[in-house]
Formats: structure tokens, sequence, C-alpha cells
């Protein structure tokens, strides 16, 4: 993943050397609108299941409160390209701002994923570790109030735009007194990288070498 930043610079010419004509302002408005269109699609909001099926799939750990930062690393580089969050607060559940992952096993509202067992977990690391990628899970256990802020504002967070999925982590934990120090930040190598700096984080890689990402019938809902 990384940004894209678009400038548009002007430019000495005859068309700014006085007022501008109607219809270079009429087709200054049509591109704006297009523009306007394009991002209000960038970050629509996802669908979200029915309140009823998010508290039925929610599912309830007996490991301490820890938070576990994935990120997808492509080989060519070791260049970071996806961040999600694992939240084990008073239920576990999946922070995947901007993600491609969906599987029918679970509830989803917006970013976020109810019902994210052991075998769930497991497969969202598999979904992304493939030929060319593998997985940094970074772990480290919080307290019970920490886990519960942080599950909670990443619900507040809404629906994240495209290309936006490390600034609305980084930004997120950010927030919280005990990663104050962590800066906002587009890119998820970064972000692995300020976090893994954390006392007691617990790190470990996946590597898989199957081609493609992975989809399970009647796991995956793609």
């Amino acid at each position: 993943m990384a940004p894209f930043l678009f400038v548009l610079r002007g430019r000495e010419g005859p068309w700014n050397s006085g007022p501008v004509s109607g219809d270079i302002m009429s087709g200054l408005k049509l591109v704006l609108s297009f523009i306007a269109l394009a991002v209000l699609a960038a970050c629509a909001d996802p669908s979200a299941d029915p309140v009823e099926e998010i508290q039925a799939r929610a599912y309830v750990s007996n490991e301490p409160p820890a938070i576990t930062i994935f990120t997808m690393v492509n080989e060519n580089g070791d260049f970071g390209e996806h961040t999600g969050i694992l939240i084990n607060a008073s239920q576990q559940v999946l922070w995947d701002p901007a993600g491609s992952f969906r599987s029918v096993n679970l509830a989803r509202s917006k970013d976020v994923f109810y019902g994210m067992t052991p075998q769930m977990v497991d497969y969202y690391v598999s979904y992304h570790a493939r030929s060319g990628y593998y997985v940094v899970a970074q772990k480290l256990e919080v307290s019970a109030d920490v886990a519960e802020t942080l599950f909670r504002r990443a619900v507040a967070q809404g629906a994240t735009g495209k290309l936006r999925c490390t600034v609305a982590a980084s930004s997120v934990l950010g927030s919280i007194p005990q990663f104050a120090d962590i800066p906002t930040t587009f890119f998820p190598g970064k972000l692995m990288e300020e976090f893994g700096k954390i006392p007691g984080v617990e790190t470990s890689i996946t590597r898989e070498f199957d081609e493609g990402q992975n989809y399970a019938p009647g796991v995956n809902g793609m």
C-alpha cells in the first residue's frame, strides 16, 4: 500500500491573463463534480449485518486482553501493504480498515468483524499469506480498559477509504495514551516498526506458498 499524491500546478498562459470564460468555469465545475463523486464512492460505508447477527456471532476469548497488529508484507522489498488489528476486549474482533477480507462465518459492521474465533484468526492470516507475501503478527497484552477503548474507537471510526488502512489504524492507536508515541502514517511498515519498539510485543511471521489469496468454500464470502 502506498499513498498517491496529486498536485495541480498553475502555469503561465493566455488563460491567466483575464477573466475565466463561462465555458471554462462550466468544465471546471463538471470536473470537480466527478472528483466529489469519486471521493464519496471511495468513502462509502460497506454493508453492515443486522445487530442481531452481530450479537449472535460475538466470541469471548479466555485469553488475556491483547491487541495484535497484522502487517501484510510484499517479499519484493519487504514492503508492507496492509494493516489489520485483532482486538481481544470484551469480545474478540478484527478491525480490518479498507481490507478485502470477507467471510460468511463472521458478522460485519463497516470495518469491524465479529466472531473472531482462533480458527477465523488463522484463516485471516492464511487468506493473506501466499507466494510473494507474508504476514507479520505483533501481539501485545494490554489492560482490559485499553483493549475496550481500542475496540470502541475502531467501531466509531466507521468505514475507511481506500489506501487509508494504516492512517486509520495508526491515528486511532496514537489517540490512546499508552501508544501516544506512535505517529500517524500511511505506511504499514512504519507502523509495524514503531509498534515493535514497545516492550512486551511478541512477533511471529507466517509464510505460505500457495498462489493467490485463499478462498475456502463456506468460509470466505467472496
